[in-house]
């Protein structure tokens, strides 16, 4: 499994990935919503982590323009914030994202969101 990993900041971008190969997935990194799309054209990945607050295009803006794509569609998003209030992540969900993270986060927690993630998105025949 393939997983992209979505932050302006290098130091969580750097974290996430190493969690996430040491659990045996595969990964790649973006800077802002503007460089995941262009990952995303290029390569095929089975779920995206998706900040929020990032430079030139926010997470919303890139899971709406995902959710829009039929190439797209239905990717599995989870969210990955430090927006912690309960708007913030029914806004996520309402917008097709299939959780939502927040940081900081605790790892076990982490990675077991991440797993589900991607079992849920298997039992839909997605991944």
């Amino acid at each position: 499994m393939k997983i992209l990993v979505v932050d302006d900041q290098q130091d969580i971008r750097e974290l996430a990935a190493s969690l996430l190969t040491g659990d045996g997935y595969e990964v790649g990194t973006a800077g802002d919503g503007l460089d995941a799309l262009e990952r995303l054209e290029s390569e095929r990945f089975d779920l995206v982590l998706l900040d929020i607050n990032m430079p030139r295009m926010d997470g919303w803006e890139t899971l709406r323009l995902i959710r829009a794509d039929a190439e797209w569609r239905d990717l599995p998003v989870v969210m990955f914030s430090i927006k912690s209030e309960t708007v913030d992540k029914v806004q996520g969900m309402q917008e097709g994202a299939l959780d939502y993270i927040t940081k900081p986060f605790e790892v076990d927690e982490f990675l077991r969101r991440v797993r589900r993630a991607l079992e849920t998105a298997a039992e839909r025949g997605v991944v």
